[in-house]
């Protein structure tokens, strides 16, 4: 378990103008809520969001003098410039269960890769329920095992003690699959085709085409 410290304000002003001029200032906007408590508004520093921020970490929010177990919930980021628009924090009890996703690591090289074939992974993350002090840091599971054509699926990952699988046991987490490959005559066609240059739109013609332009109108 990841526990880190947070230090927040509440935040009065609302709207998009406002959260701009936070964000100039270095701050981000967010939320608080869960576990029925009233949603409060608030903003941080958003250096001190970056290190904290992490895989499933719970974190102590300091707020007004009252200090929180929370878990980010949903965190906003601009796609250009990575700056943090906005984050949702979600406040739980470390005697309560939850439902997470946590990462699917996989580990070693598969037989079937070794003999040419393409590891496809279809799961990156599952659903797990658990208290929030036993959520793992990923799930790691074995793949040396799988030949061409084979799948894994999510019902062979070993969550561990006290942690429930709530993704579907059937979904495919990965698949050794054959490459795709051209044949013979395929590739000789590729290289013969000729493609036709397309006609550029107001070109000027060359000095050989004015001529025997002209030499066509004198006749």
């Amino acid at each position: 378990m990841e526990l880190v410290e947070l230090n927040a304000e509440v935040r009065s002003e609302t709207g998009q103008s406002a959260a701009r001029r936070l964000r100039n200032k270095g701050l981000v906007p967010g939320v608080v809520y869960g576990r029925s408590q009233e949603t409060v508004s608030l903003k941080l520093d958003a250096k001190e969001l970056a290190q904290a921020q992490g895989n499933n970490a719970i974190i102590d929010l300091s707020l007004e003098d009252d200090v929180k177990k929370v878990m980010v919930k949903e965190l906003q980021k601009d796609v250009i410039t990575g700056e943090f628009l906005h984050v949702d924090f979600h406040q739980i009890a470390l005697d309560e269960e939850i439902t997470v996703e946590v990462p699917v690591t996989l580990e070693g090289t598969s037989a079937g890769q070794r003999e040419g074939g393409v590891l496809q992974q279809a799961l990156r993350k599952v659903e797990v329920e658990c208290l929030p002090t036993d959520i793992p840091q990923d799930i790691k599971v074995d793949i040396s095992h799988l030949e061409v054509g084979e799948s894994l699926h999510a019902a062979a990952l070993k969550t561990g003690e006290g942690v429930e699988l709530i993704t579907n046991g059937d979904e495919v987490v990965v698949t050794i699959v054959v490459p795709t490959e051209l044949s013979e005559e395929d590739l000789e066609e590729e290289t013969t085709e000729v493609v036709a240059e397309p006609e550029v739109i107001g070109e000027e013609p060359d000095e050989e085409e004015e001529e025997a332009d002209e030499i066509e109108d004198e006749e």
